[in-house]
């Protein structure tokens, strides 16, 4: 089963090529829509494949679901880190009891959490727009060189 390349031009004349990248070559020049047929005089239109676009579009789905779910964490302040952060009289400087120290301390260990979930999405996002760029970059030599 060989594929035939050939170029139908606008009064549908069919001009056999003998492959695929003379059909490009000579669409190209002329003008006209490569077509192919798998069984003899059956031409049908060629449609290139668009591998890139399906690699672009995956790599956005993955970056987008990472850093979504990177935001979307939220953790609270475990028991273990506010006895560290409490424990061994470390409050007696800046709160007036161990209980005042557990209050408030989880509060700061929250926000020393979010202030880290903030920054883990800032440096996704960072890394979202550098691999974009530099997709683009690789496609667009891709393209360059294929001409």
């Amino acid at each position: 089963m060989s594929v035939q390349y050939a170029i139908k031009d606008r009064d549908g004349a069919v001009k056999p090529e003998s492959s695929k990248k003379d059909a490009k070559r000579d669409q190209k020049a002329f003008g006209g829509m490569i077509v192919r047929s798998k069984r003899e005089g059956e031409f049908k239109p060629y449609k290139p494949h668009h591998v890139f676009l399906w690699v672009f579009l995956g790599v956005q789905a993955i970056m987008l679901i990472w850093v979504i779910s990177a935001a979307a964490t939220k953790t609270a302040a475990t028991p273990a880190e506010i006895a560290q952060w409490c424990g061994g009289n470390a409050w007696q400087g800046l709160f007036s009891s161990y209980a005042d120290c557990v209050k408030h301390g989880a509060v700061g260990i929250q926000a020393a959490n979010a202030v880290g979930t903030g920054l883990a999405t800032a440096t996704l996002v960072i890394g979202w727009v550098i691999l974009d760029f530099l997709l683009g970059l690789t496609y667009g030599i891709y393209r360059l060189v294929k001409r």
